[in-house]
């Protein structure tokens, strides 16, 4: 069971370097085919200064800086028992190749709810915000956790 005494915590930062490398591995994986995120030249030409970043990008740094294991363990909870519940972006400012970010994970809300079922759950919501290397807030991404039990 998650530790509720953990709502409000905050982990060590994400600091992450956006990579041109990543942006189209990420488009690839995808499957989106747009010619922004693969080549600077047709970003470009469709107003962008580079190739932006995809609207799931923000995956990539939470995956690839191995802080969910540590995240996980500091919560209390069953790996085993873990579904992705859901996971939601928010931008304010685009993210290119070259930009430095920066977000500090911190859980937000722990609750327990019952299914339809009649099974007992804990959903967890983290939260990181974003901001780049002026300061300025990029984007923040929301994380649900579901610990059935």
């Amino acid at each position: 069971m998650a530790d509720l005494s953990k709502v409000g915590a905050e982990y060590s930062p994400i600091i992450w370097e956006v990579e041109r490398g990543k942006i189209k591995e990420l488009a690839r994986a995808i499957g989106d085919p747009n010619p922004i995120y693969l080549d600077k030249e047709a970003a470009v030409a469709e107003g962008y200064k580079d190739t932006p970043a995809p609207l799931t990008f923000l995956t990539v740094p939470v995956m690839w800086c191995d802080k969910m294991p540590a995240i996980i363990n500091d919560l209390k909870i069953n790996l085993m028992m873990v579904l992705h519940g859901e996971e939601e972006y928010e931008y304010y400012r685009q993210i290119y190749p070259g930009d430095i970010i920066t977000g500090t994970p911190r859980v937000t809300n722990i609750e327990e709810k019952e299914s339809k079922s009649g099974s007992r759950m804990d959903m967890i919501t983290l939260e990181v915000l974003y901001k780049n290397q002026r300061g300025e807030d990029v984007a923040k991404s929301r994380t649900l956790i579901i610990e059935r039990k």
